[in-house]
């Protein structure tokens, strides 16, 4: 069976080593180099939209469990709004709540760390929130491209259902519900955060928060539960590809639970029975 690679915008929790200091000479996109912050983006772009041509058979230990979640909400979508029913104070609630995790706020929020890191002679916090505003405009990209291709209504238009194109191509609009760009945007700058300082409380804290911005977009009758898992899935992947390719100072080497746990389970297939599954080892 031929392999898939996926180099490069890979669900891994730990990037693979990078310097600890750049090269001498080394133009790093910043205040004082923006031209070299452009040409960064185009080029993350180019590595983000041609990745799964890279895809490799062992990516299918989180290929597999997000597409049947993914899956899985699709199926129950509807069902789980009708269910929540409306809360017009909690709508409004969730949804002043959730905009601290928009584009727009993710971006300032990696724009804030970055230069309190500058003012503090902080250079690995600077890189934070240098690429987490990276990350997010990253997956704010495929996040649009994926809206103007699906333009879904959200669970307060329509009947309610979420369809596709309800209305034909004589009713399309920028501003659709799948996927959830407060999902995806939030969900990039915890993954540079948690990448950068691995720790288990900054970890929680950083993804914790993006869980709780998506819970808030579901709550405020916004976003359909696939919405937002397909949101975090890019966000995730986008600033796993960040820290991969830009990360100097990141916490390289530091594998947390979760990710030990995910190197033990591996995918396989038995041609003879056409059996698929799962082997977990133990022990390491």
């Amino acid at each position: 069976m031929p392999e898939l690679e996926f180099v490069g915008l890979s669900a891994s929790a730990s990037p693979t080593p990078a310097p600890a200091q750049p090269a001498s000479g080394t133009v790093i996109c910043g205040i004082t180099h923006l031209a070299r912050c452009i040409e960064d983006l185009g080029q993350d772009d180019k590595g983000i939209f041609t990745s799964p041509a890279r895809l490799r058979r062992r990516d299918l230990r989180w290929i597999l469990p997000v597409g049947a979640a993914f899956g899985l909400a699709m199926a129950y979508d509807a069902q789980a709004q009708q269910t929540l029913g409306l809360h017009p104070n909690l709508q409004s609630n969730m949804n002043t709540f959730s905009d601290f995790g928009s584009f727009y706020a993710s971006g300032a929020e990696g724009a804030g760390f970055y230069f309190v890191g500058l003012a503090a002679k902080n250079p690995k916090l600077a890189e934070t929130g240098r690429l987490g505003a990276e990350a997010v405009i990253d997956s704010g990209t495929v996040t649009l491209l994926i809206k103007l291709a699906s333009n879904r209504h959200r669970p307060l238009q329509g009947n309610g259902q979420g369809h596709f194109w309800a209305e034909g191509a004589s009713h399309w609009q920028w501003d659709t519900s799948f996927p959830s760009d407060h999902a995806t945007a939030s969900m990039s700058l915890a993954r540079v955060i948690a990448g950068e300082y691995p720790r288990w409380y900054v970890q929680t804290a950083a993804y914790g928060f993006a869980e709780g911005i998506s819970l808030g977009r579901v709550l405020a009758k916004q976003h359909f539960p696939s919405d937002v898992i397909l949101g975090q899935t890019i966000g995730f992947l986008t600033g796993t590809y960040v820290l991969h390719h830009r990360a100097l100072y990141a916490g390289y080497g530091h594998k947390n639970l979760v990710a030990r746990v995910v190197d033990q389970v591996q995918p396989e297939f038995n041609p003879a029975t056409k059996a698929m599954g799962l082997r977990i080892g133990f022990g390491q």
